[in-house]
């Protein structure tokens, strides 16, 4: 078979499964993220976690991340993975005194019935990082059960 042949195959094979498992949960795959039904209560627990960094509030952290959620990301100051639990990590949180030159903002990649995942882009004077949030349903709630960060220091101006 030329490889023309077999690629095509792929993907239709691709679509095929990627069309089926969007009709086991009940979505097209047109359906954009922002027309799932969960979107808007995603949405204001996103709204939520964005006042808790602007306003420094571990108890409003705390309403949105599950304290046993893990938050973890590669630390090249210690040139190793770091991992915490969102519990001690939110204990960081207070009011920074550049907080008018932290700029935030945050993506719904995906969406089902229990589960999200939402990009966080984090532009400090002095770190450019991003966050990837695993968000479930718990007890009819939109919390965040996981935090995988990124990002790299900037030079001081």
């Amino acid at each position: 078979m030329n490889t023309i042949y077999k690629t095509t195959l792929c993907l239709i094979g691709a679509g095929f499964i990627s069309l089926h498992a969007n009709a086991l949960v009940g979505a097209s795959p047109s359906t954009s993220v922002q027309q799932h039904v969960e979107y808007q209560a995603i949405d204001r627990t996103m709204q939520a976690l964005m006042q808790a960094f602007e306003q420094g509030s571990q108890t409003q952290a705390l309403q949105v991340v599950l304290p046993d959620a893990i938050v973890l990301g590669y630390s090249n100051k210690q040139q190793k993975v770091v991992s915490e639990q969102a519990l001690e990590w939110s204990k960081g949180f207070q009011v920074a005194e550049d907080e008018a030159d932290r700029h935030r903002q945050y993506q719904i990649l995906d969406i089902t019935d229990t589960g999200a995942v939402v990009k966080v882009t984090l532009d400090y004077p002095l770190w450019l990082g991003v966050d990837y949030l695993a968000m479930s349903k718990v007890d009819g709630r939109w919390r965040v059960v996981s935090k995988s960060w990124s990002g790299i220091r900037k030079d001081s101006k």
